[in-house]
């Protein structure tokens, strides 16, 4: 197998003010790939003989590819390059071209000051640039005894396109296979005792050549299948087998989100969508609006906490509200219904609920909500308790409602 390290530079990431999500994309991307193994993931502070130190352990125990995050910047706490110059006993020259594109880019956004453009130009003498298209810092790659290092700044977005743009096609593809060796079932209404009791046998019998975990959350449970045994064609009929027990529960895989998946089977539809929302405050229609193309299909919401915005901008009746009370089946679908008819659209999906911490009853505790979804001719209303937890139930609340949707839509 190949060794892999990571290693993270920076106080933040160890004083729990930043999380490091650079380590676990890296990782994530790289055990995709056959005999590639990721040994070590360590983060350092900015400290020169704590960041030597952990290069010394990386080399000095073979590790073949060592990815390097974080401390590029030109602040005086970035201090990555200084430290590589003094473990490897090299010097720092500057890569020309990028400083004058720098030079350039500053010039046409008139910002004078470009005194800090120049050390974000320099790399070591021993290594070779890896080109920053996303941000200021160059990134490095240098050869030394048995290891590969790749050197990044801290900030994700510039991290993830050295990575896809060079690292990958340039020193990863060329040496190494890709394979299918992982893939993620994304389920939603069931738990997750219930989903092992459903798949133990097939889980039993097949142990070892897969791995199979359960990742619960508020939102679902997602099903992780490893392959152990390295054959991608016998690993897709190890899915398939546990396709067919759960598949009524799984609505995607790996990175899916559900948005874009009721967003795509919106646009297949040819629907428009419009949404009433009272706890939920707008976040449905936030989920909504954050996918790219949604004006196709999405005319407009209407956030109605109060009873007069539910009697005045939604024709709620004042005899339902009185007689059933806002958070009801009979509230929910008159605002689906209402919103529908107001913006003329295919679809109407309203919420109306307890998110809490207060105003929970013992007829209606905190947690209760009505969700409504109204497609075409047919209306659906569901009930749920969930989490009394305001946050948790909003974020529980919209998953639920965009999973009912997918559903009649499919």
């Amino acid at each position: 197998m190949v060794k892999v390290g990571i290693i993270s530079i920076g106080d933040e990431l160890l004083n729990g003010f930043t999380v490091d999500t650079n380590s676990s994309y890296i990782a994530k991307e790289i055990y995709s790939y056959d005999n590639l193994d990721v040994n070590s993931i360590i983060s350092v502070k900015d400290n020169m003989e704590d960041i030597e130190s952990t290069l010394n352990y990386h080399i000095e125990n073979d590790f073949n590819l060592l990815f390097i995050t974080g401390g590029l910047g030109p602040t005086h706490d970035d201090i990555t390059k200084k430290t590589l110059c003094r473990f490897f006993n090299s010097s720092l020259i500057l890569f020309e071209s990028h400083f004058l594109k720098l030079k350039k880019n500053l010039k046409a956004y008139k910002i004078k000051d470009q005194s800090h453009i120049k050390s974000q130009s320099m790399i070591l003498d021993i290594s070779k640039p890896i080109n920053n298209h996303f941000g200021m810092a160059l990134g490095m790659t240098i050869q030394y005894k048995k290891t590969t290092l790749f050197i990044m700044p801290g900030v994700p977005n510039e991290m993830k396109h050295m990575l896809h743009d060079t690292i990958i096609p340039d020193f990863i593809n060329p040496l190494y296979e890709k394979r299918l060796n992982h893939i993620t079932l994304l389920t939603v209404g069931i738990y997750e005792s219930t989903l092992y009791k459903i798949l133990k046998t097939i889980i039993e019998k097949n142990k070892k050549d897969y791995k199979v975990s359960f990742l619960p959350s508020y939102t679902g449970v997602k099903v992780r299948l490893m392959d152990l045994q390295k054959n991608e064609k016998i690993f897709l009929k190890f899915k398939k087998s546990i396709l067919e027990k759960i598949d009524k529960y799984v609505y995607g895989f790996n990175n899916d989100r559900m948005e874009d998946i009721v967003s795509k089977l919106i646009k297949n539809n040819n629907y428009t969508l419009s949404i009433a929302e009272s706890c939920t405050g707008g976040l449905l229609s936030k989920m909504i609006t954050d996918i790219d193309g949604c004006s196709n299909y999405y005319k407009g919401s209407v956030v109605a906490y109060d009873n007069n915005i539910k009697i005045n901008e939604l024709g709620v009746s004042e005899y339902t509200l009185n007689n059933h009370g806002a958070v009801s089946e009979e509230v929910a679908i008159e605002m689906a219904l209402s919103i529908k008819n107001k913006f003329k659209t295919d679809i109407g999906i309203a919420t109306t609920g307890i998110s809490g911490p207060d105003g929970g009853s013992v007829e209606k505790p905190v947690g209760l909500i009505y969700i409504a979804v109204s497609v075409k001719n047919k209306i659906i209303c569901k009930k749920f308790n969930l989490a009394p937890y305001r946050k948790i139930h909003r974020k529980i609340a919209v998953h639920i409602a965009l999973n009912i949707l997918r559903v009649q839509l499919k």
